[in-house]
């Protein structure tokens, strides 16, 4: 059976699809590495800290929708599997209402505080509340509700070419960092959630009406709250690490785990944009009415040649580190060690594309537990770590590492528990 789905010409079409979306992926992420680099280079590790603490707490943005985004992320291939394209059409109308009402929420609490700063005479620190005003107000649509819409072939394929495009505005960008400084990443970083959001708008698979049914929030939260609440775990569990990095180490120290956060960012959006077009593939064989087990089987391969591929990324990355950024970036060199190990995350990641059959069948209740006995242990090494031996920056990705790594083994062993059930 497995067989004859990868010699299939529809499967074969998938796979040319993910390739070009991940080839995209990779020519993106090597220009917004290369901008990352240049901009700590062109800026000091504290106030580039600055600016970047203050986005941590846009990772809450995502705890608005409750899972009905979530939801959104499963029926919506499933329905188009099914052949139900007005109602997918429709269930993504009634999402676009409640983005919007998280959006401008999120941008009245920075405004607040914007305010709040610039009366106590920060002026930086109230610039930057400022800036985050525009970035959160489009980071939910950029981030979680417009790509969602992006199901099919033909969608990613879109999204190959917008990727490029925002790899090039960051590299583009970077000259306002070196004439600005702290207001040119400002300016950067208002510029690029803009233009994110006008391509991912512009470009969107769907037209959409700011029209809503009740009926669609209570079925999408049915079925997205277990999803929800399972995602949460490890965004949930990296901001809190983020947080306790930038409160007990100061600016200065998450400043010096920039290289860390610019190696995640750039490597780790690789599983997940695997992640991006593997999950709705395998709801739409499922609204066609495939198997668990054959759905595994034809991901077996992609699964196999991710993980190759980001294990051969990261240990170049490890040896060329020490190389590079004492020559390029002097002023980030405590941060090196750090920034080795994140380089692993992703490849641990990237062993868990198949556990998005969790949620295509809705059973997340083992991938939960996997998840969070994953999280408590590598928590647990954090936290003993620095009680014992102090602040030291490398312990956050090995905890991190140590954390996914044993969520990966668990969920697939349940994964093979189902299938044999």
């Amino acid at each position: 059976m497995s067989v004859s789905v990868f010699n299939n010409n529809r499967v074969g079409e998938f796979g040319k699809t993910l390739l070009r979306f991940a080839s995209s992926q990779a020519i993106s992420n090597l220009l917004r590495l290369i901008s990352g680099f240049i901009v700590v280079k062109f800026i000091d590790p504290e106030l580039y800290g600055q600016f970047a603490g203050v986005g941590i707490f846009m990772g809450y943005i995502s705890l608005g929708s409750v899972g009905i985004i979530n939801g959104l992320s499963r029926e919506l291939p499933y329905e188009l599997g099914r052949g139900n394209n007005e109602s997918a059409r429709q269930m993504a109308s009634s999402v676009y209402v409640l983005s919007t009402i998280i959006s401008i929420t999120a941008s009245v609490v920075f405004l607040f505080f914007s305010i709040y700063f610039f009366i106590l005479g920060k002026t930086l620190t109230g610039t930057i509340y400022l800036s985050y005003v525009i970035i959160s107000g489009l980071f939910f649509f950029n981030t979680q509700f417009l790509p969602t819409l992006y199901r099919t072939n033909k969608d990613f394929d879109s999204l190959s070419k917008q990727n490029i495009r925002v790899g090039l505005g960051n590299l583009l960008t970077v000259i306002l960092v070196y004439f600005f400084s702290i207001y040119g990443l400002i300016a950067r970083g208002i510029i690029l959630a803009v233009y994110q959001f006008v391509l991912l708008n512009h470009n969107k698979p769907y037209k959409l009406n700011f029209i809503y049914h009740f009926k669609h929030f209570v079925n999408l939260f049915k079925t997205g709250f277990p999803i929800f609440i399972v995602g949460q775990v490890n965004p949930l569990w990296t901001t809190i690490i983020n947080s306790f990095i930038f409160s007990i180490g100061g600016a200065l120290n998450f400043g010096l785990y920039a290289l860390s956060t610019i190696v995640q960012s750039t490597f780790g959006v690789i599983p997940a944009s695997f992640g991006g077009v593997v999950y709705p593939r395998m709801s739409i064989m499922y609204g066609e009415g495939k198997s668990i087990a054959h759905i595994i089987k034809a991901h077996v391969k992609t699964t196999v040649f991710q993980f190759s591929f980001m294990l051969v990324f990261a240990i170049l990355g490890f040896f060329l580190l020490p190389i590079l950024v004492p020559y390029i970036l002097p002023k980030y060199t405590n941060g090196i060690e750090a920034a080795q190990w994140m380089l692993f995350i992703p490849v641990v990641q990237s062993i868990g594309l198949l556990n998005h059959i969790y949620n295509v069948i809705k059973k997340q209740k083992w991938y939960f537990i996997s998840l969070l006995i994953g999280a408590s242990v590598g928590s647990l090494f954090v936290f003993l770590n620095i009680s014992i031996n102090g602040f030291n920056l490398i312990v956050f990705p090995q905890g991190l590492l140590i954390g996914m790594f044993i969520q990966q083994i668990l969920s697939l062993v349940f994964i093979r528990f189902i299938i044999y059930k």
